[in-house]
């Protein structure tokens, strides 16, 4: 069955991949007709110039982890190029840009230098048309810029972009649209709408002062966007290393493997479905990978690896690790706060008699409710010592039982409603891979490709 899904999946990805092709060869074919076949030697500097930046842009790019998905400022000069040169010219330079860079650079599957050079030419040529219809008029030398125009031309590009690599990941990766949607698009749209002066401003400078102009806005925009992957690259370095201690301590127990990222998976769904914000989901997925973190200490190392039944005494000490969690986390300055209090917390009871504090409700911190729901969630559908996995209507059961006593009652129905949690539950005890997306905390106005 596994293997009918996958070669479905696959055809679905080759059939639409096919299909964008096909609309970049028509969106070529149809401009070509009407764009000049001679280039002077203005139009020619300019096409280089937006060439080399962006290269430069798309050689800069950095790896986001979803997949193997990447986020590049080469939008700047590819929406610049829209408006300074005709729609053909313009979708050359995108289609070109990423061909080369994916084939030469990157090495990528042949798949995937199609698809992510064909989705250029297509969003492109569909900017470049709204561009035209709002009463933009591309020019070298003197580019008219309307508001409107602009603005138009920008949403078109921004959109067609976004949903081009969405669905491409979301047939590849195996996961909804609407989830690859939040997870690479998500709260971004506005800060796409801001960053269109930037195109703009790029392309009004060299109109005038040519390449003196251009190099005014790319000098520092290359400066920032190095301080941009140099924190980029040191809060995934972070991440990567909060895993390897948790990964450090499940390795204690054989059946608790891979616990803390799957509670960290669904934390993230449910919070996400539950119409947090941003920043509080990623909040709390990060708190529910390190809320057993507490249980590095050595004294807890016989109380997990113990066949039979805690003693009083042993239980009230394992109930002291979701203080000793906090205490840890706290140890890194960008972890106090929401994070902390949700590891402190994810064992406390709707109803007040959970553990370290007692309290109820909405005293609780909703990121420790979610983990709660989400510690338990993966602990009833992995197999344990003493039990089988239970399956999910037995899992629904169960959280329909103790809502409004340990669970909060509308985190629960979220929870097993959810055909997200659905689906990673059933991957998880088929052993599949790891499906979890890992996006920056910090939203920037930057694209994303398969």
């Amino acid at each position: 069955m596994t293997d009918t899904v996958t070669s479905s999946r696959i055809r679905f990805l080759r059939t639409y991949v096919a299909g964008v092709a096909v609309g970049a060869i028509a969106a070529l074919a149809l401009t070509a007709a009407t764009t000049p076949s001679t280039v002077s030697t203005d139009l020619g500097n300019g096409l280089l110039a937006v060439l080399a930046i962006a290269l430069a842009a798309e050689l800069s790019s950095v790896s986001l982890y979803v997949g193997t998905v990447t986020m590049s400022i080469s939008f700047i000069p590819f929406v610049a190029a829209i408006l300074l040169f005709d729609p053909m010219w313009a979708m050359v330079i995108g289609g070109g840009t990423l061909f080369a860079v994916d084939l030469v650079v990157r090495k990528k599957p042949w798949i995937k230098i199609i698809l992510n050079s064909s989705k250029e030419i297509v969003s492109i040529g569909l900017a470049a048309g709204v561009y035209a219809l709002l009463g933009g008029v591309p020019s070298v030398k003197d580019p008219q810029l309307s508001a409107v125009a602009v603005l138009g031309a920008g949403i078109v590009y921004f959109a067609a972009s976004s949903i081009g690599v969405c669905v491409a990941v979301s047939l590849s990766e195996a996961f909804p649209f609407r989830e690859a949607w939040a997870r690479l698009v998500g709260g971004s749209v506005v800060y796409d709408v801001f960053a269109l002066p930037l195109p703009a401003l790029l392309a009004y400078l060299y109109g005038r002062w040519e390449l003196l102009g251009m190099v005014a806005v790319v000098v520092p925009l290359f400066i920032v966007r190095h301080i941009y992957a140099m924190n980029l690259r040191l809060e995934q370095t972070s991440r990567e290393l909060l895993k390897v201690m948790v990964k450090n301590i499940e390795a204690r127990d054989p059946y608790t493997s891979g616990h803390s990222e799957r509670v960290s998976q669904y934390a993230r769904v449910i919070a996400r479905e539950a119409g947090l914000g941003r920043r509080q989901v990623e909040h709390i997925a990060t708190a529910a990978l390190l809320h057993d973190v507490g249980k590095v200490y050595s004294e807890f190392a016989p109380l997990l690896q113990k066949d039979g039944k805690l003693t009083h005494d042993e239980t009230q000490l394992l109930r002291s690790h979701p203080a000793r969690s906090a205490d840890l986390v706290r140890t890194i300055s960008s972890l106090r706060g929401a994070v902390e209090a949700a590891v402190r917390h994810h064992h406390e009871n709707f109803d007040g008699s959970g553990y370290p504090d007692g309290i109820a409700g909405e005293q609780i911190p909703i990121g420790a409710r979610v983990i709660m729901i989400a510690d338990t969630l993966d602990a009833m559908t992995t197999d344990r010592p003493y039990r089988k996995a239970l399956s999910f209507e037995r899992v629904v059961e169960e959280f329909r039982r103790y809502a409004g006593r340990q669970f909060d009652p509308q985190l629960a129905e979220i929870a097993i409603r959810s055909s997200t949690i659905q689906r990673l539950v059933a991957g998880a005890s088929t052993h599949a891979p790891s499906l979890a997306l890992q996006r920056p905390t910090l939203i920037r106005p930057e694209r994303a490709r398969a």
